[in-house]
């Protein structure tokens, strides 16, 4: 049997100033708060796990994008081992975005002086893929970040 699964509703980045990431996804994507709650009830910490959590969590809406990406800030953090951990690590490791223009992006990135881990590049191979641009960047939580600019349409 499956999981009869509708679509994917949101993609989560926890961080220990939720202030601080709301205002640099707002302004590098001109994303809207969609909603901010407080999550302070005794069943939000049963359903993370997390015996007396409680967390302020940010839901935005990027242009064009379907799904919404959830910033909380939990009241107790546990800190990973490595937050700037490269691409090939296990684990869920980044957040991919499309834009129109990966040059404008890259020196919007490079302004702003957040570090450009790798890229742009344009893929050649497989055929498939060929024509894509994309590079990785880092938030300031250090989160990575893929941005992507798909291949001009035949004939554009």
């Amino acid at each position: 049997m499956t999981i009869k699964v509708q679509g994917l509703l949101h993609v989560a980045m926890v961080t220990e100033d939720i202030d601080r990431l709301t205002d640099f996804y707002v302004g590098l994507t001109g994303a809207e708060v969609a909603k901010r709650l407080e999550l302070t009830t005794p069943r939000f910490a049963e359903g993370v796990g997390v015996p007396g959590a409680t967390a302020t969590t940010v839901h935005l809406r990027i242009p064009g994008a379907q799904t919404v990406l959830e910033l909380t800030q939990y009241d107790r953090h546990v800190r990973p081992g490595d937050t700037r951990a490269p691409s090939n690590t296990t684990g869920l490791r980044h957040l991919a975005l499309a834009v129109a223009d990966i040059a404008a992006a890259e020196a919007e990135l490079r302004e702003r002086r957040l570090e450009v881990v790798g890229g742009p590049v344009e893929v050649d191979a497989p055929a498939v893929a060929r024509g894509v641009k994309f590079l990785y960047f880092r938030d300031p939580d250090g989160n990575l970040v893929e941005l992507i600019e798909p291949p001009a349409a035949p004939g554009a």
